[in-house]
């Protein structure tokens, strides 16, 4: 008895050790975001829609976790549609992205097996989607919503008359640009491919392309992220582009040059006259100056006529006559009038002697 009472202890603890592990591996919990199914040797047994704890048979089955949330792709730069041509010939590369999500674990198990499938299977529809649409429209209709007139046209409008015409660069961009008229609009061409890509995700593949597949998903939105021209396309329009900048700043250029060439004329024009107002006014005052100067003179002759006229006559006489100057004069004569009374002078009245 004794014998017996040792082995049974280990073997119960060895049990209840068992027990516990299975009572743990049979134990899983489910929480808000996500979606649950148990699989049996990967057959579908269940599927749980509603957070909490549940169980399962340990190591027969198995579960697998799905996400609840709603899924976002964006096309990278491998999956961006490249070279795509629009209605009126524009190669443009588009970049993509899509919302989905799962809506019944137990289809997406069943059709899909993994995320990965689905978000592939998302990623072919939405390309062959985008793809199909955007080739039937022109690219101002996916580009645009409204025909709206666009307040910014480069200035390629206000290019002169001789720069432009029916074969012009410059005429097409103003045509694309501007002149267009939105029959459908980007929004209505998104619904279009939102309509087309779910519609895509509800048929079968290959010889059940045309059978009716619940995939268990959703797609929630989907919408172009950008639209650009393909490289060569692109290098080809900012040459363009650059060629028109180029013959708008030429314009501008000749424009600033011809108004620059007015401007030192009328700058010329008035400092020519202002220096000839100047001068003619410096002349004025140089005669009015003169004049008053010779009139001075005038007056200061006059008022000293008779002494200058004596000073000269002194100045004459002194130069003429010497002491060996021999004179024959007449009574008449101004010397000799002038000499009798410079001696009356010097002698004056004769004084009586003491």
């Amino acid at each position: 008895m004794p014998a017996n009472n040792s082995a049974r202890g280990p073997a119960a603890v060895v049990v209840g050790a068992i027990l516990l592990v299975a009572a743990y591996g049979s134990m899983f919990t489910v929480n808000q975001r996500e979606l649950g199914v148990v699989l049996e040797f990967g057959k579908l047994v269940r599927s749980i829609e509603e957070p909490g704890l549940y169980f399962k048979i340990p190591l027969i089955q198995e579960v697998r976790r799905l996400p609840r949330t709603r899924q976002f792709w964006a096309s990278g730069s491998r999956d961006v549609l490249e070279a795509l041509p629009t209605k009126d010939g524009k190669k443009v590369e588009v970049s993509v992205w899509a919302i989905w999500k799962i809506t019944n674990a137990e289809k997406f198990v069943k059709s899909m097996r993994t995320v990965e499938n689905a978000e592939q299977q998302v990623l072919q529809r939405v390309r062959a989607g985008v793809r199909d649409v955007i080739t039937t429209y022109d690219l101002s209709e996916v580009v645009r919503s409204t025909d709206r007139e666009l307040t910014n046209s480069f200035g390629v409008s206000d290019l002169p008359d001789e720069t432009s015409g029916p074969a012009d660069p410059a005429a097409e961009l103003v045509s694309d640009v501007e002149q267009v008229t939105i029959r459908v609009g980007r929004e209505k061409i998104l619904e279009e491919i939102y309509e087309r890509i779910k519609a895509q995700l509800s048929v079968g593949d290959g010889a059940q392309a045309e059978a009716s597949i619940d995939r268990g998903i959703e797609l929630v939105d989907v919408g172009v992220s950008n639209i650009g021209f393909a490289p060569s396309v692109r290098l080809a329009a900012f040459a363009r582009l650059k060629a028109f900048m180029e013959a708008i700043a030429a314009k501008y250029e000749n424009e600033g040059q011809q108004r620059k060439q007015e401007i030192i004329n009328e700058t010329n024009a008035e400092v020519e006259k202002i220096l000839g107002e100047g001068e003619e006014q410096s002349k004025r005052l140089r005669g009015e100056v003169e004049a008053e100067i010779i009139e001075s003179y005038a007056t200061a002759i006059k008022a000293t006529g008779d002494f200058y006229n004596f000073q000269r006559t002194l100045d004459v006489y002194e130069a003429a006559l010497d002491s060996g100057t021999r004179l024959i004069l007449t009574t008449d004569s101004d010397l000799f009038r002038m000499l009798k009374g410079i001696s009356d002078v010097g002698s004056g009245p004769s004084t009586p002697s003491e």
